[in-house]
């Protein structure tokens, strides 16, 4: 497998069809605005502790922290399950654009629908998996993360079920090892880069908001259609080793 060959087309798949970056934009935008109101619902029962906190009694106290640890608690869960439904559209998306057919939200919408159950129990599976490897001196769950990197993409273009999935992303790991290592070190590669082109247009006041969100969901959307590609061919030529020429 070329992998410059799969950046090149993944390029090529991303310019041809930009309606694939659409979920992720919109799921960046609504996390960024739910933050916000949620984050202005508490200021109000904050402020009164800001003004003088040693005049403050347990129970304030107590109701400020409880306000600020919900408030984190229901930002995250909330857009995490919007990123999640996002990210499963992009891939239906993606998958739709391979094949030369069209890439549109309503397709992906549709796709992701008739998968959902899979795609929310085999992402909660990875998580927990992931979550657990991480606890144990952070090496293992970069080892869990590489052997599941392709459950998702299972879910959605091959109708298997959640443990399947999971199954079958293993499978393709460890049956193609040198070419999934290189595709992983190059994913993190592209991860870095994003990062700090984001930290970047970051420091730019108001718009920067805008530019980090635009630049996270290309860099996600672009990762998605590299990473089914990749898949596509690994799994159509079993065991073949990377190339990093054309």
């Amino acid at each position: 497998m070329s992998i410059t060959g799969v950046l090149r087309e993944s390029y090529e798949i991303a310019r041809k069809n930009p309606l694939i970056f659409v979920p992720l934009l919109v799921a960046s935008v609504f996390s960024v605005l739910f933050s916000l109101i949620t984050v202005g619902s508490t200021i109000p029962m904050l402020s009164g502790l800001a003004a003088d906190p040693a005049t403050a009694s347990p129970e304030q106290m107590m109701a400020g922290l409880g306000a600020a640890v919900g408030g984190v608690f229901l930002v995250s869960t909330i857009s995490g399950i919007v990123y999640l439904l996002a990210h499963g559209m992009t891939v239906a998306m993606a998958d739709l654009a391979i094949k030369g057919q069209p890439a549109t939200v309503g397709a992906g919408w549709s796709r992701l629908v008739s998968r959902l159950a899979a795609i929310i129990i085999a992402s909660i599976l990875v998580g927990v998996l992931v979550g657990i490897g991480f606890l144990l001196l952070v090496l293992p769950g970069i080892i869990i993360a590489f052997l599941l990197m392709f459950t998702l993409i299972a879910v959605m273009v091959d109708d298997a079920n959640a443990f399947d999935a999971l199954s079958r992303s293993f499978r393709t790991v460890t049956g193609n090892f040198r070419a999934t290592f290189v595709l992983f070190l190059v994913l993190i590669a592209l991860g870095v880069l994003s990062g700090i082109l984001g930290g970047i247009v970051g420091l730019i006041p108001v718009l920067g908001v805008v530019l980090t969100m635009i630049v996270s969901a290309l860099y996600t959307g672009y990762i998605t259609i590299f990473m089914l590609l990749a898949y596509r061919r690994i799994t159509t030529t079993p065991e073949a080793g990377p190339e990093p020429q054309a």
